[in-house]
């Protein structure tokens, strides 16, 4: 079995067609063609049904997609093994982290990681926690570092920071030093309040805040970078996980003021991989005995 006559196939069952797959491929259609044909002489069955100018998938094709995909894949990563270790590199780890998680330390733990590891490659993805999953599914990272726990029962999955929230608010609106008291009714009236910046607390603590207050301006913001840039520059408010404002209350450049209306919600982080995958050595206890808060 040839590697082009997978490639030719996988094409070919993504667009049911001979032509389309010749033209992403680069290749003449009757290159296709031979190389189904010599596949399915090979393989000793008919994976394609052939009508007027389209091709099905016969439900043997259909079995063997997803056998081909897996070993194209294994393909491509023992080619990049080589690669590697020809550079005297022996591993190559793909992170999958949220965008929040670039404003915690975590950048820094891998960092101290890579230089304590020279002959490991690691390379980092930001994603929205969403697409994480599904990226680690994929084999496009090894491990994920997501807002969402993963939903595939038989992977390694460890709760890795259960932040609470903070109330943040610009430096100019209140002085803690002096203790000055502080109106929320009036603060959720003078400040935009931004929202949405994590998938899953947003809803409920917006029920509970109007329950309480009149919020007379809202921003849906979807990156916790930019809310902070904005509160920095005195242009709202929000509720942040403390996380993620370690460096700046250390700074002195925003207010963190108590709240104790109601209990606020925390901000779970997850990290997840397939059982199948080798983490490092020293890589998971390293990031699990950092403080993150």
């Amino acid at each position: 079995m040839e590697y082009k006559w997978l490639q030719s196939f996988i094409v070919a069952a993504q667009t049911s067609n001979f032509r389309t797959a010749a033209e992403q491929l680069h290749l003449s259609q009757p290159s296709i063609t031979v190389h189904i044909q010599q596949l399915e002489e090979f393989l000793h069955v008919q994976l394609f049904k052939r009508e007027k100018n389209r091709v099905q998938l016969t439900d043997t094709g259909r079995l063997f997609q997803i056998e081909a995909q897996q070993m194209v894949r294994q393909w491509e990563q023992s080619i990049e093994r080589i690669r590697l270790a020809s550079k005297g590199i022996q591993e190559k780890v793909i992170i999958a982290m949220t965008p929040l998680m670039v404003e915690t330390i975590l950048p820094h733990v891998i960092y101290q990681f890579i230089n304590d590891n020279p002959s490991l490659e690691i390379s980092i993805l930001v994603e929205d926690s969403a697409k994480i999953e599904d990226l680690v599914n994929q084999d496009q990272a090894h491990i994920g570092f997501s807002l969402l726990p993963t939903r595939y029962r038989h992977w390694h999955q460890e709760l890795l920071i259960d932040s609470p929230l903070e109330l943040v608010i610009p430096l100019d609106a209140y002085d803690d030093e002096t203790g000055t008291y502080i109106d929320y009714e009036e603060l959720f009236q003078a400040y935009t309040l931004f929202t949405n910046h994590h998938p899953t607390i947003w809803g409920e603590l917006v029920r509970k805040l109007r329950e309480k207050y009149v919020l007379t301006k809202q921003v849906s913001i979807s990156q916790s970078y930019v809310v902070k840039r904005l509160i920095k520059d005195g242009l709202g408010m929000s509720f942040l996980p403390r996380m993620i404002v370690r460096k700046e209350r250390m700074e002195g450049r925003f207010n963190i003021v108590p709240f104790e209306e109601f209990p606020l919600p925390s901000v779970p982080v997850y990290f997840f991989y397939k059982e199948s995958t080798q983490v490092p050595d020293g890589l998971l206890d390293l990031l699990q005995t950092r403080n993150y808060l």
